[in-house]
């Protein structure tokens, strides 16, 4: 992701992380179970012994990558969040693609948190939205177009985040250089885990397919 952003979607970003660490402050697990095979691999012991802000993001990339499938149960999960997001926004290039990275909420069952935690979620995923679309926008003016956003738009729609109103948002006039290179893009070269996020394809249609011949 660009860093080529307004201080204010910066601010943003940042506030959210601030908020993420203060909302799900807790002391570390005191042990990361998992599938005896994969758990040695996956370097599970220097995420409980490493302060909470100091963990790298390539060793929480091997974390997440096997998060409720082969290591890790809700505990350690809530306990890494913080880091885990904060990292996807401040070291993308060692960190999961947004789409895993928020698919794993949906299986922390994240819908079942207090109100508060799920409300500083879905402030954080706004202002991440909101980040990736002025990154992607950042070299419009010379043809180039990221995809970022559309990245957090899929990860938000697999952990049942609405995700209309940041599609209205690609209706823009400010945006406009995104949503017809989404809509050159769609339906064939779009994300792959959107196949895992049916209703949110369904709401990104009504936008893409638009304005198309």
């Amino acid at each position: 992701m660009t860093n080529q952003v307004s201080s204010l979607a910066g601010q943003r970003v940042r506030e959210a992380v601030e908020e993420l660490y203060r909302t799900f402050e807790a002391p570390p697990p005191s042990a990361i179970e998992g599938c005896p095979c994969c758990i040695s691999t996956r370097g599970t012991d220097v995420l409980l012994t490493t302060p909470l802000r100091q963990i790298a993001g390539q060793a929480l990339w091997r974390y997440v990558s096997g998060a409720f499938l082969t290591i890790g149960d809700k505990a350690d999960f809530r306990y890494l969040l913080p880091r885990i997001l904060d990292v996807s926004v401040s070291d993308p290039g060692n960190a999961n693609d947004p789409e895993i990275v928020l698919g794993k909420l949906a299986l922390a069952e994240w819908r079942s948190w207090a109100l508060d935690e799920q409300r500083t979620i879905e402030s954080f995923v706004g202002a991440w939205f909101d980040q990736a679309l002025e990154g992607d926008l950042a070299e419009a003016d010379v043809g180039y177009i990221g995809m970022d956003a559309e990245s957090v738009l899929c990860g938000a729609a697999r952990a049942a985040i609405p995700i209309r109103p940041w599609l209205l948002r690609l209706s823009a006039p400010d945006a406009a250089p995104l949503l017809a290179e989404m809509q050159r893009r769609w339906p064939g070269n779009m994300s792959p885990f959107w196949e895992f996020a049916p209703e949110g394809l369904k709401e990104m249609s009504t936008i893409l397919s638009q304005g198309r011949a």
